[in-house]
Order: structure tokens, then C-alpha cells, then sequence
């Protein structure tokens, strides 16, 4: 007998968004998976006018020990009054597409209709959520850029004024995704301050030659969270676990076929395994949807 296909789940109490839908809000798609794998992704894809999608990746809800499921939460756009859009959710492993949601690959028809207003002090809540909102206001969208994997050399410095700090030069490292592939130059690094509380203050050069010889600077702020007691770890020279990583990377480049990347802001997030001195990030391009 074959096995059973895996499909996505509808959360109860939480309906999928579909038909005539307040205009100007943000609905919110839940989903979920059988069971939770670390490599699993769940995105929904929102077009409008039959253009092409916009790819929005679904976040995990945090786990309950009671449910195997893991549940994904994503953030629609606001529609306009009138307008129409349609969306899908996908659920892929390694690049692979395990299942949709219309399980046939169809889509979800959503229509922004205008919801009649109060009669009691309507003008007054207006100008109030206009000035002083407290629900999103901008619908976004994240995509993927690159994987980035690097290999450091840890060069301790010591206690300072501002925390311990150590520098963490380039040994190697790539830098793969759908439009790029790129090694990681031997210079540059990270100049990271940790903090008595553990968090590492990310502050990151770096520079990535492609294929096509151009030259791209790096450059990251961002969170390095080693946890309470990493800070007395660090300072005993124990390098251990793989703790979660933030960055904020923008880039800088004079080659013309990269100029675009100029003008854009990244999101990375991943691990750093302590015991390699190895970082792994994913790199994404958020967008704005008003």
C-alpha cells in the first residue's frame, strides 16, 4: 500500500483568509506541518492581476510539547478597497515541494472590501489609529539571497572598556543563492564586542568576489546571543554549541552588474558552530508592500 501523501494542516479556531476581507488590514495565514523538521519551510506566494508572486516566508510559532505539529504564522498584505489578489501556501524540504495549501496547487481568492464605519465617535478613532496605529501598517515580503558559510580565525584580544572582545578573521567562506556565487576573500572579519550579558555585538567587513569578478563589500551590524554565561566561557577560551546569529548586512560595489545591490538591506540570521569557528547564515531581501 502506498503512503499517504504529507499535506499541510488548517490550525482550528485560526481559518485560512479567503473571499471578501476587510480592506487595509493584515490578515494572518496559520498552517501547519505533521511534524517539525529543521530544515522544513513554509512560504506563501500573494500575487495580484495574475503578476508574479510575492514570496512571504512563514515564521514558527513556538512549539507545544503536547502538539507534534509544528504551526507557521505569515502576515498578508493589506488590500486596497476593490482590488483583488489570490495566494497559495507551499511547504518545501531541501528545495523540494512537499505539499500546497489548496492541496491542488490552485489559489486562495482574497477580494478588499470596505468595512462600514461606527457610528459612535468615528472621526475621534480615526485620527487616533492614523497617528498612534497598533496593528502592522505595511505588508512584506522576504527573498532569499544567499547561504552564507564562513570559516574563521579567532584572535582573542581581552577584556576592554567595552567587554571582551575578540577578532574573528576570514579563513574562507562562499556565498551561494538563486543570482550569486561568490567566494569569500581571506581579509576582513568580524570585530565583535561580547558583552557581560552574553550578547556578542556583531560588526562585520567582509568582501565577496563572483564569478564575474566583481568586488562587493559587506557590511553587518547585528546580535551574536551566546547566553548567560557565555561571556565567562568565551573569556576561558571554551568554544562550544552553535548559538543563534543576527545580521543586518548592506553592500557596497562599483561593478556594474551588481550596482542593484546598492540600494538594498538584508536580513541573515542563522548559527555560528563554536567548535569550527563556522558561520552559517542565510541571507534574505525584505520588501515593502504599501
Amino acid at each position: 500500500m502506498a503512503a499517504a501523501r504529507p499535506t499541510l494542516l488548517e490550525r482550528v479556531g485560526f481559518p485560512l483568509p479567503s473571499g471578501p476581507l476587510n480592506a487595509n488590514t493584515t490578515p494572518a495565514v496559520m498552517v501547519g506541518t505533521p511534524t517539525a523538521h529543521p530544515i522544513d519551510l513554509v512560504q506563501v506566494l500573494m500575487r495580484r492581476g495574475g503578476g508574479p508572486p510575492l514570496v512571504i516566508r512563514a515564521l514558527r510559532d513556538a512549539a507545544d510539547p503536547a502538539d507534534p505539529a509544528q504551526w507557521y504564522r505569515a502576515q498578508l498584505p493589506a488590500l486596497e478597497p476593490d482590488r483583488e489578489a489570490e495566494y497559495r501556501v507551499e511547504w518545501l524540504r531541501a528545495g523540494r515541494r512537499i505539499a500546497t495549501m489548496p492541496a491542488d496547487g490552485s489559489w486562495y481568492r482574497l477580494l478588499g472590501v470596505t468595512e462600514a464605519p461606527s457610528p459612535h465617535s468615528a472621526t475621534q478613532a480615526t485620527a487616533s489609529q492614523d497617528e498612534w496605529p497598533s496593528q502592522p501598517r505595511f505588508g512584506y515580503g522576504l527573498e532569499f539571497f544567499a547561504a552564507l558559510t564562513v570559516n574563521l580565525i579567532a584572535e582573542p584580544i581581552g577584556v576592554t572598556p567595552e567587554g571582551y572582545r575578540v577578532n574573528f578573521y576570514i579563513r574562507d567562506g562562499r556565498v551561494i543563492g538563486p543570482g550569486i556565487n561568490a567566494v569569500v576573500q581571506p581579509v576582513g572579519g568580524d570585530w565583535m564586542v561580547i558583552r557581560p550579558d552574553g550578547v556578542g555585538a556583531v560588526n562585520i567587513k567582509i568582501t565577496y568576489k563572483t564569478e564575474d569578478g566583481a568586488l562587493i563589500l559587506e557590511q553587518a551590524g547585528g546580535v551574536f546571543d551566546t547566553g548567560p554565561e557565555g561571556y565567562g566561557l568565551v573569556a576561558a577560551g571554551t568554544l562550544q554549541g552553535a548559538p543563534p546569529f543576527y545580521a543586518t548586512p548592506t553592500w557596497s560595489t562599483s561593478h556594474p552588474a551588481w550596482t542593484w545591490l546598492n540600494r538594498k538591506q538584508g536580513v541573515g540570521f542563522g548559527r555560528v558552530v563554536m567548535a569550527k569557528l563556522q558561520v552559517q547564515c542565510d541571507i534574505y531581501l525584505p520588501t515593502v508592500q504599501v
